[in-house]
């Protein structure tokens, strides 16, 4: 049911961002004729600057603690009222979208139908998996915090959390959270939200061919959202892959501009790289290589001065207001680095630069990332290939098409190719301590790739319109002929065939093998949610450890409950039960042996949990010490406890009946 209500306030959302670009472009194509492509094309490539947008009013809203219900409602419906005929035509938009489909289809053409199948498809199997509590503990402990501390402020608050460093960094994409959880009270409102984006970017990603979109969307799944690599992180609410989305849109946006030279379309590559710098600062850089990528333009007077600052505005406007504030309350833009740190210690600045300056797994810490050496290069490529594209069927792919367009269309292809160069060598020399760091180049690598087969696609159609000749001509002949070989339905039946093969064989293994999941981005057991063969909570208690617990104790709100060994206790119990600790549990200590009674008393614990499997790693989690003293104090208790609950990881619930009476 979360889902169901969620879905509408993230389509309200959408549908407000989409009429605010829809104004925003008709307003800045004044005077470009056509002021866009079509319909279906500002349809499609709107979703993400319209979040954008909204993520722009929210922050201003949250600058001034109005980012509340009761001013959000009324001063959106007057924006929609007043740009009416704006809503009235995207739902057109959507009406001629679905009239385009039906009629294609009823003429034989199959890639609609199996483009909105696959669309909707997607979207509700992410929409499940939106249900299970993620199992990354910065969700718990700080975008989720975040993002509930905007809205229980009205807006901003220095910091914005208990935390010197998380409470003051961009926060963008914490507030798009906050716009959801606004409505829908809930974390899934948030992880729908990350959702939204994801297929607002393969949308935008779409848009950018000029035919042959629904099968585009079939190709865009197939190179990005059917690969493990991305779609794991789509519905949680974490902020890495939005903002790499936000971060890629802008410069697929930048091509878009170099090829029409409409100024919406630079407009709307400012918004969303404004998005992507006020959610995190390493976003900077895409700054500077956007900034490359135009210096021609501006130098020869292609791009008016007059755009170029409304471009700064736009980008003002979404990123401006984190690095002002961090410079107004604590001396720092970029908070805490390069200009000081201050609330933060020294020794702590020390740790945490040296552990963003290299890998995590001390196994990668051979690699040299100075890339003013002849080793840095060697192991740069080696990286590339034993990371990103070894064994990997969807990168090797990506790279052919790739590489064939910049034979068919080297000049159209060449600014997307470098930014992506560029990206992965930033991310190796600079930022090389985990793969997930590298999400931005790797998105806009197989963005690029799609990129280049819509290329490919129209050097093949060019060659056809002109006169014959050319191996590009003879190829796109023998295909013609091999479709007028065939009947139209037939054709359309072998295309349906084929693509069911591609995508649903894995599910077809999986009848047969159960035990294995159909693709590798879904986690072990989803499928067995997703046809009913298993209930979700039921999934998630077999998965998770202290899920059964947490959820009792949250549901009987048992106060106070020790927990001494589950170090994200309070994180966990929360996140099974809505995103909230109502303070259910007590993950602290006594000082001493000696204390263990006055503890008791002293905290009125009535319930505790023991955990009767793996000890020694439990010990080394927490310490010895630490370990030894919570063993004593549940002995202590033990003998006047009654057991309610237990599951299958060894995790035992008890209720503490109270010391006898001396």
């Amino acid at each position: 049911m979360t889902v169901l209500a969620a879905w509408p306030v993230i389509a309200a959302i959408l549908l407000f961002g989409l009429t605010l670009h829809r104004a925003l472009v008709l307003r800045l194509n004044r005077g470009v004729n056509p002021s866009f492509r079509d319909g279906t094309d500002l349809l499609l490539s709107g979703i993400l600057p319209g979040i954008a947008l909204v993520g722009g009013l929210a922050t201003a809203l949250g600058a001034i603690h109005l980012l509340r219900v009761e001013v959000v409602l009324p001063l959106a419906a007057m924006l929609m009222i007043w740009r009416r005929d704006d809503v009235l035509a995207i739902f057109g938009d959507l009406r001629n979208l679905a009239v385009m489909g039906v009629r294609a289809t009823a003429k034989g053409n199959p890639f609609p139908l199996l483009a909105a199948a696959a669309f909707i498809g997607l979207t509700g199997v992410m929409s499940v998996t939106a249900l299970f509590p993620a199992g990354s503990a910065d969700v718990w402990a700080f975008q989720i915090p975040l993002a509930q501390s905007i809205v229980s402020h009205g807006g901003f608050v220095t910091p914005q959390i208990n935390s010197n460093f998380y409470g003051n960094i961009p926060l963008f994409f914490n507030v798009l959270f906050a716009c959801s959880l606004l409505f829908v009270d809930h974390w899934v409102a948030a992880g729908l939200m990350n959702v939204a984006i994801f297929l607002g970017f393969l949308l935008l990603l779409t848009s950018c061919a000029h035919r042959w979109r629904a099968a585009g969307l079939l190709l865009v799944f197939y190179l990005i959202a059917f690969q493990p690599f991305f779609t794991p992180g789509a519905a949680v609410p974490l902020t890495d892959l939005p903002r790499s989305c936000f971060s890629v849109a802008a410069v697929l946006y930048l091509w878009r501009y170099l090829e029409t030279g409409r100024p919406s379309e630079i407009v709307s590559c400012a918004l969303l790289l404004g998005g992507a710098v006020g959610g995190k600062y390493t976003e900077l850089q895409m700054v500077g290589l956007v900034g490359l990528a135009l210096l021609p333009s501006i130098y020869r007077g292609k791009m008016p001065f007059s755009l170029f600052l409304t471009c700064l505005a736009a980008f003002l406007s979404l990123a401006g207001y984190w690095y002002v504030k961090n410079l107004i309350v604590l001396g720092n833009p970029i908070y805490p680095f390069v200009f000081g740190h201050p609330g933060l210690s020294d020794e702590w600045m020390a740790d945490y630069r040296l552990e963003l300056g290299r890998a995590f797994d001390p196994a990668n810490r051979v690699f040299v990332t100075d890339l003013t050496t002849r080793q840095g290069w060697h192991d740069f490529f080696f990286i590339l290939h034993d990371w990103f594209l070894d064994r990997r069927r969807y990168a090797i792919v990506a790279l052919i098409l790739i590489i064939g367009a910049l034979l068919a269309s080297f000049r159209r292809i060449f600014v997307l190719v470098a930014m992506t160069a560029a990206m992965f060598i930033i991310w190796y020399a600079v930022m090389f301590n985990h793969i997930r760091w590298a999400t931005p180049a790797y998105l806009l690598y197989y963005s690029t790739a799609y990129i280049g087969a819509s290329l490919i696609v129209e050097k093949i159609a060019a060659s056809s319109a002109a006169q014959p000749g050319g191996i590009l001509f003879e190829m796109s002949a023998r295909l013609r002929e091999g479709q007028r070989a065939v009947n139209g339905h037939l054709f359309a039946f072998a295309v349906v065939l084929v693509t069911l093969v591609v995508f649903c064989l894995p599910a077809v293994k999986f009848m047969s093998r159960p035990k294995r999941q159909p693709y590798s981005w879904m986690e072990q057991g989803t499928m067995d949610v997703l046809i009913g063969r298993q209930k979700l909570d039921d999934f998630l208690g077999a998965q998770r450890e202290g899920y059964i617990i947490y959820r009792y104790v949250a549901a009987n709100d048992l106060r106070i409950v020790f927990q001494p060994f589950d170090t994200g206790s309070t994180l966990y119990a929360a996140a099974y039960t809505g995103g909230r600790d109502k303070g259910w549990l007590l993950p602290t200590y006594p000082e001493s042996e000696n204390d263990v009674d006055a503890f008791i008393e002293r905290n009125h614990i009535r319930y505790f949990i023991r955990v009767t499997e793996k000890q020694q790693l439990l010990a080394e989690r927490i310490g010895a010490a630490k370990f030894a003293l919570a063993e004593k104090t549940i002995s202590r208790m033990l003998p006047e406890s009654t057991l309610l609950l237990k599951d299958g990881f060894g995790w035992e619930l008890y209720r503490f009946d109270g010391f006898p009476p001396q």
